[in-house]
């Protein structure tokens, strides 16, 4: 396994300064040996390894740290965190697996950002020197000084080395991706997004255009002698509180938390509130058997019955080819790039 390693800590210790020798007294005995032979060897001092980073994969040249996984995973495992509460190892490991395999992505893209054969090599690094120049101004206007933005990169643990490094990764797979990509769409747009691909779409996404109305609700139930008082109470709590059914249950007496359901699943007259919306809607309270229940709309998608030929049906056919031609231009791009590069991972991937 590669890693970056620091070595702190000196092979030895620096030699004592000794005082000069006392000349012998007349009758005393002379020796050769001092009193103390040991004083006069240097004792070492023991290596300290200290592990700074490592490497988790190298795309040619390049290599990727833990540092850049862990920066790129905190985000989701912090939302699942805030989901779940607990994160599993596995799950941790998934996370760091699926951002090692679109840094690689993004690594084969920069570094095929010169072969694609839309502008020479030298003109590529010459936009690429442009951009960062434009970035560097942009940051020194914003915060004042050379001297500010220096600290600021200081204060983000960054040095400009390794900011020039992440800029080079990320902005040579965007001009990877706008030679490869973008140029194709505006120029050949006009052969993809065919009459034919427009109805194609429009069938196969029918579901999108053509639906009744959807709604999900938060729901709780109050029981004993005072629930119907308690669930009004409860329903003016809701309507003015951004909380959910378990933190409403747990403020009234007979409480309890049912969780979210889909509108069809609900009795007839909740699921008639449910689907008339809008989100954030609380209901009056509904007597079910000895229950009674208070529900909260989640989620409201209204009703649609959009047709082929509606201006706004056609916008939005257009914009979803568009995005399957992106990302099927973008996969041919991607091999492409694959056969120009290597790549070496320390795990093997699951």
């Amino acid at each position: 396994m590669l890693a970056a390693m620091l070595l702190l800590g000196a092979l030895s210790a620096p030699p004592q300064t000794q005082n000069p020798p006392t000349p012998p007294q007349p009758g005393a005995p002379t020796t050769s040996e001092s009193p103390n032979p040991s004083a006069r060897k240097p004792v070492p001092q023991p290596r300290r390894v200290v592990l700074v980073d490592e490497v988790v994969a190298t795309v040619n040249d390049s290599a990727i740290l833990e540092s850049e996984l862990r920066t790129l995973a905190a985000g989701e495992i912090r939302r699942r965190q805030a989901q779940f509460g607990r994160v599993s190892p596995d799950v941790v490991a998934m996370i760091f697996e699926g951002e090692l395999e679109r840094r690689i992505d993004q690594h084969r893209m920069a570094q095929s950002a010169k072969t694609f054969g839309v502008a020479t090599p030298e003109e590529v690094e010459a936009l690429f020197r442009r951009e960062v120049k434009r970035d560097e101004q942009d940051q020194i206007r914003n915060l004042g000084s050379m001297t500010e933005y220096s600290l600021e990169l200081e204060r983000q643990g960054r040095t400009w080395q390794t900011f020039e490094r992440e800029q080079r990764v990320e902005k040579m797979a965007q001009f990877a991706e706008d030679f490869s990509v973008g140029m194709r769409l505006r120029q050949q747009s006009n052969l993809y997004l065919t009459p034919r691909m427009l109805r194609e779409t429009y069938e196969r996404e029918k579901d999108r255009f053509v639906r009744p109305a959807q709604a999900q609700v938060d729901l709780i139930s109050f029981a004993g002698a005072n629930a119907l008082a308690t669930a009004n109470e409860a329903a003016a709590v809701w309507r003015q509180e951004e909380i959910n059914s378990r933190d409403l249950a747990k403020r009234f007496p007979d409480a309890t938390a049912i969780g979210e359901l889909l509108a069809n699943a609900l009795v007839p007259e909740l699921a008639q509130f449910a689907l008339a919306g809008p989100v954030n809607n609380v209901s009056p309270p509904q007597q079910t058997g000895r229950e009674v229940r208070l529900a909260k709309v989640t989620v409201y998608i209204a009703a649609r019955n959009g047709q082929f030929e509606d201006p706004e049906v056609q916008s939005e056919l257009r914009t979803l080819c568009e995005q399957k031609v992106f990302i099927e231009f973008k996969q041919q791009a991607l091999e492409r790039a694959k056969l120009r590069t290597e790549v070496w991972k320390s795990r093997p991937s699951r």
